[in-house]
């Protein structure tokens, strides 16, 4: 999810004032044309209020935390953001399913290093109905076996099955093994294969189409690998800046570019137009599918907002705030 670090690259320290404003001139005309590209319009503002109260009554009663700190309140707030402003013609309950998911696969990712052996262990409980060891985990299973509540049977399976590739790779992070690794030519593909595992993309693409809502699973499979890409991807590109400012290279940019021998801003360079492109073949897999290709553009619409409109991502300092983001 938000963490990402195949390889220990050495980090960079923070940019000086003269290196941020080349970055700015380096990345502001990229991201420009690539909200261009995917016809960005800021969407409106969903009512979330029914779908807050229902899932702060279920934090309140899960026993895990939500609200003891200023970070874990911010993780139960995104995922409440990620089930309104991404899916908004869903069904109250189905977005209830996919805040709950998305509020602890956050818990989990902020503290895989703490439960790293819990996790390891995770899919074989899973699999032989053992129960977990904490609250979180265990309430994280169950929301896995609700998914077959709200969704097509197979595409539950992909559901679960990329959830549980999360997981995996949040115990992987934690391996010694892991942290060792070099980066390697030869192992290009690496990190593109690491970044898919642990960004749960095929979660987020099949969440798109509930089966009460979307029940012909042939109008939108072809769409689901470029639906991922793109997922993945445009998360890396909205946060290059801020990432770059903070001098972080544990993320799917510098990995890729330690492979290749190449520098981070060229990766970036490859991966806009590789991004743009995703999205415009899954949207003309989609296109004259209705409603299948509208609640692909309201996935989009709400998944790009959420990163402009964040402080964190620092649209502002790009200079694109104004023209992207609504008043």
């Amino acid at each position: 999810m938000g963490s990402y670090g195949e390889y220990a690259v050495q980090a960079n320290t923070a940019q000086s004032p003269d290196n941020r404003e080349l970055l700015v001139a380096a990345v502001r005309p990229l991201i420009s044309r690539f909200l261009d590209t995917i016809d960005y319009l800021p969407p409106q503002e969903p009512d979330k209020s029914a779908l807050r109260a229902l899932m702060l009554e279920y934090a309140a009663t899960s026993g895990v935390p939500y609200k003891e700190d200023k970070h874990s309140r911010q993780c139960f707030l995104t995922a409440l953001s990620v089930a309104g402003d991404m899916y908004p013609g869903h069904p109250l309950d189905v977005q209830l399913h996919i805040g709950i998911f998305t509020w602890l696969g956050f818990l989990i990712d902020d503290t895989n290093k703490s439960i790293a052996s819990d996790l390891a262990h995770f899919q074989s409980r899973f699999y032989t109905g053992r129960a977990q060891p904490s609250l979180l985990l265990e309430h994280f299973a169950q929301t896995l076996r609700n998914t077959y509540l709200y969704y097509d049977p197979v595409v539950a399976n992909f559901i679960v099955l990329s959830a549980l590739a999360f997981v995996n790779a949040n115990a992987l992070e934690n391996r010694r093994e892991f942290q060792e690794l070099v980066p390697l030519e030869s192992a290009a593909n690496w990190p593109y294969y690491f970044r898919d595992k642990e960004g749960l993309p095929e979660v987020y693409s099949y969440f798109v189409f509930p089966r009460v809502l979307y029940p012909d699973i042939g109008s939108f499979l072809q769409a689901i690998p470029d639906m991922c890409k793109f997922i993945n991807l445009t998360n890396d590109i909205l946060s290059f800046y801020k990432e770059e400012i903070a001098g972080e290279t544990r993320n799917y940019m510098h990995s890729r570019a330690a492979c290749e021998r190449k520098k981070a801003m060229t990766t970036m360079r490859e991966v806009v137009p590789e991004t743009a492109q995703a999205y415009l073949r899954a949207t003309n897999v989609l296109d004259g599918k209705e409603p299948y290709a509208q609640a692909w553009h309201e996935y989009v619409m709400g998944y790009v907002a959420m990163h402009i409109i964040n402080d964190r991502y620092m649209f502002a300092d790009i200079g694109l705030a104004e023209r992207f983001v609504s008043s």
